[in-house]
């Protein structure tokens, strides 16, 4: 298709890379601080590596008392597809680095080329 051709990815994806785009950098004080504050850290009583990792706690359901759709929110959405990517993609120091990886991530995903 020529949105590969391009190389551009699928609406979904790229809705999802502008979604980890803003959630990086409220995570790295660059976004406005409201959406900061709706992401928390992983926590677990027992010594775990996700904080190590970068994981998100993602809300449940009680926590957010959302009208509509639950996943479309904010701060249910941005943690889900947080902690689904790679380790070495979450924790990439600066912002241009993210959005490299973040991008030939997707593409790959998009397209299953390895």
């Amino acid at each position: 298709p020529i949105v590969r051709e391009l190389n551009w990815l699928p609406i979904g994806l790229r809705a999802q890379f502008k979604v980890l785009v803003i959630t990086f950098k409220a995570l790295h004080g660059l976004g406005p601080e409201y959406l900061c504050d709706r992401l928390l850290p992983h926590t677990s009583q027992q010594p775990i590596r996700s904080h190590r990792l970068g994981l998100l706690r993602v809300p449940s359901a009680r926590q957010c008392r959302l009208a509509g759709p639950r996943g479309r929110a904010f701060s249910v959405g941005a943690p889900t597809l947080w902690n689904q990517l790679p380790p070495e993609i979450r924790t990439t120091p600066t912002l241009l680095a993210f959005r490299r990886a973040l991008k030939t991530w997707l593409f790959r995903q998009a397209w299953g080329i390895c």
